[in-house]
């Protein structure tokens, strides 16, 4: 008993790269429309609501990206020219950063805050103190050991003499 085979045809081949076209052009559509409405309607919403929940999330943003501009200049301006530039993502990280500091709250101090209590930004040094206990990097002299070793010593089988 023999069967045939039956094979595909032409349009059965090229089904899954139709399907794969449609997905891909389906996934630039929906990110070409995202961006489209963030640029044209949400940019100033977003960037007022962070300002309204958290105005320092806003100030230590800015206050960062002056920072870095002094600090180092070529990154400080690649950083506010990609802020520039994608400004209605910024704000929204800015809204979505301010949203959740008020709602979880932040350990973390504003760079106002840090700078009224008059800490530095990268941290404050501590006096040194010396701590006094014996000496725990003493070892013991190198010199005994040897002359115990040597006088265990049974054979003079320079081998063995490796590992013990």
């Amino acid at each position: 008993m023999t069967t045939k085979r039956t094979s595909a045809g032409m349009f059965a081949r090229f089904i899954p790269l139709l399907f794969f076209v449609v997905m891909i052009w389906f996934l630039i559509s929906t990110v070409s429309l995202v961006v489209k409405v963030l640029y044209s309607y949400l940019a100033i919403p977003l960037l007022l609501i962070a300002l309204f929940l958290n105005y320092s999330v806003v100030t230590d943003y800015f206050t960062g990206l002056m920072r870095e501009i002094r600090e180092d200049t070529g990154k400080g301006l690649i950083k506010t020219a990609a802020s520039i530039a994608g400004y209605p993502f910024v704000f929204a990280y800015l809204a979505l950063k301010a949203w959740t500091k008020r709602a979880l709250g932040s350990k973390r101090p504003s760079v106002k805050d840090q700078k009224a209590k008059g800490k530095d930004e990268k941290g404050e040094y501590i006096k040194y103190k010396e701590v006094e206990e014996e000496d725990f990097l003493e070892l013991e002299d190198i010199d005994k050991k040897v002359k115990v070793k040597q006088t265990q010593a049974k054979n003079d089988n320079d081998y063995d003499d490796l590992f013990a």
